[in-house]
């Protein structure tokens, strides 16, 4: 995810403020240097992460383990996993950047489990592809929204700030964690509109 500095050590520099990619590349040490790779630009947030060789869709890629772990708070370098729980990657999968279109989902079987977090190939994924998520899938409130510039047509959403701003109608297209339905179930529950409607924006989120 966009982030900032890592708490562990020096590994990870985050996506640079102000920053010199090359110095970055040097400091780095990565932790799947079998599966991904992450490329350094200069700048602020030019970073991203690539394929070291191809998946089929449905592929796990990597678990989160062992370098995930729960976090004391919410930020912007953090993975919702649950409700009110949230944890930092600690790893190079912290370069996974957001795409409206995402070729790889972060799924979270449960909010306690670390063994139970993995990233899987959403499509079939060939070496050197840049690797994408959809934050909404994980985030219901993002500590940083921003302005979306996935380049992908009629599905970019434009502003992401977490899934409590999409729709039903739109969320369904996506693969999103329970703990996400949960909520959007919760808000559409609590929400004004008729019963019928509510019904029909539920039946989306099964």
């Amino acid at each position: 995810m966009m982030t900032a500095t890592s708490a562990v050590g020096d590994a990870y520099q985050g996506h640079l403020t102000a920053g010199d990619g090359m110095l970055a590349s040097r400091l780095h040490k990565p932790t799947h240097a079998s599966l991904v790779q992450v490329v350094f630009n200069n700048g602020s947030y030019n970073s991203h992460l690539i394929a070291l060789q191809n998946f089929a869709r449905g592929d796990k890629i990597t678990s989160f383990s062992p370098h995930a772990d729960f976090a004391a708070k919410k930020s912007y370098s953090t993975v919702q996993t649950g409700q009110e729980t949230h944890i930092e990657l600690n790893s190079d999968l912290l370069y996974c950047n957001h795409s409206c279109d995402p070729n790889v989902a972060f799924v979270i079987g449960d909010a306690k489990d670390k063994a139970s977090w993995f990233a899987r190939a959403e499509k079939d994924i060939k070496k050197g592809d840049i690797l994408t998520f959809f934050y909404p899938s994980t985030e219901w409130h993002m500590s940083q929204p921003f302005e979306c510039a996935c380049n992908s047509g009629s599905r970019c959403l434009g502003q992401i700030d977490g899934a409590h701003s999409i729709e039903p109608k739109t969320l369904k297209d996506y693969f999103v964690n329970n703990h996400i339905l949960q909520l959007k179930r919760e808000q559409v529950q609590n929400s004004d509109l008729a019963d019928a409607d509510k019904q029909a924006q539920l039946a989306l989120l099964q």
